[in-house]
């Protein structure tokens, strides 16, 4: 764990385990089987504080992934905890590349620095050895060899400086290529997005039409049913009239015929001079409802459409 910097909270459970959020529990459950057993503290040596604290975060995403309802709740916001540990984990690889470059930097001064001491001592051994022989070529060796040695130093700063742009230039191409790669991933889960609704539409549409359609053919079956049944009483009651008439007709001209057996008095529908009246009314002998007119019996004063009176008064005379 960095000390300078503090891990984002919660943990990210599916990453501490190996797996992908979209993972079943038989693979969270396997993964934490196969990690539990890689760092069991009484697999490792004993002060192992870094596998025995794994073996606690193994432990602890198990067993809150295990649970269908907290997880449900987790995965609600893990896309941003995930992006939150992604930076966590980009800022502590810099903060590490940049320590270890520090100590590395330090480091080669040091060993620069012993060399340099080094190569003092040696330059102040030949001196002092060849000082009373030759002091002038001493101090031109002197001179040399200061010249030498800031001439090496800025050979070596000049290579830090070429280093040290070289790796900005790295860092700067891979989050440049990261930001293109998260651009691309957002601009593919759009896609996905838009197609999955226009998916959803389309079935919502055709879903209501074949509604609209099994609704109409059932109310057209349901009109074709209840016209059959009004034909059919109507020509039910189209027989019955005619048969009724036929019987009135018979019984009128059996009285003409036997005139002391005459029984009550029954209207035989005179043919002629059936009056024209408006209104609403019932025909007699087809029940055809007559909304404008309908033609009277002068006795009876029954109600008929004028086809039947028609039928009746002038037809049946032949």
């Amino acid at each position: 764990m960095d000390e300078f910097m503090e891990e984002p909270k919660p943990p990210d459970y599916y990453a501490d385990l190996g797996v992908l959020q979209t993972a079943t529990f038989q693979e969270i459950k396997r993964a934490h089987i196969l990690l539990a057993k890689k760092h069991h503290p009484d697999k490792q040596g004993v002060g192992n504080c870094a596998d025995a604290h794994e073996f606690r975060r193994i432990r602890e995403a198990f067993e809150f992934l295990r649970d269908a309802s907290k997880r449900f709740e987790y995965d609600r916001y893990y896309p941003q905890l995930r992006e939150t540990w992604a930076q966590y984990h980009t800022k502590k690889r810099k903060e590490e590349l940049r320590r270890a470059e520090k100590i590395a930097s330090q480091r080669r001064a040091a060993e620069a620095e012993k060399a340099r001491r080094e190569e003092e001592e040696r330059r102040i051994a030949r001196e002092k050895a060849e000082r009373a022989k030759k002091a002038a070529e001493a101090a031109a060796e002197a001179k040399e060899a200061r010249k030498r040695a800031e001439e090496e130093l800025l050979a070596r700063e000049k290579k830090e400086r070429e280093r040290t742009r070289a790796l900005k230039e790295a860092l700067a191409e891979q989050r440049s290529q990261e930001v293109a790669q998260r651009a691309r991933e957002q601009q593919k889960h759009a896609a996905r997005e838009r197609l999955r609704k226009q998916k959803e539409m389309e079935a919502e549409r055709k879903s209501k039409e074949a509604a609209i359609r099994a609704r109409l053919e059932q109310e057209m079956a349901a009109k074709e049913r209840l016209k059959t049944i009004l034909i059919e009483e109507k020509h039910k009651t189209i027989r019955q009239n005619w048969a009724q008439m036929r019987e009135a007709a018979e019984c009128q001209q059996s009285k003409l015929e036997h005139p002391e057996t005459q029984g009550p008095l029954v209207c035989d529908h005179p043919r002629l001079g059936w009056p024209r009246r408006k209104g609403i009314a019932i025909c007699v002998f087809c029940g055809e409802i007559c909304r404008k007119f309908s033609f009277h019996c002068p006795r009876c004063d029954l109600a008929a459409c004028q086809a039947c009176k028609v039928a009746y008064c002038v037809l049946s005379r032949f």
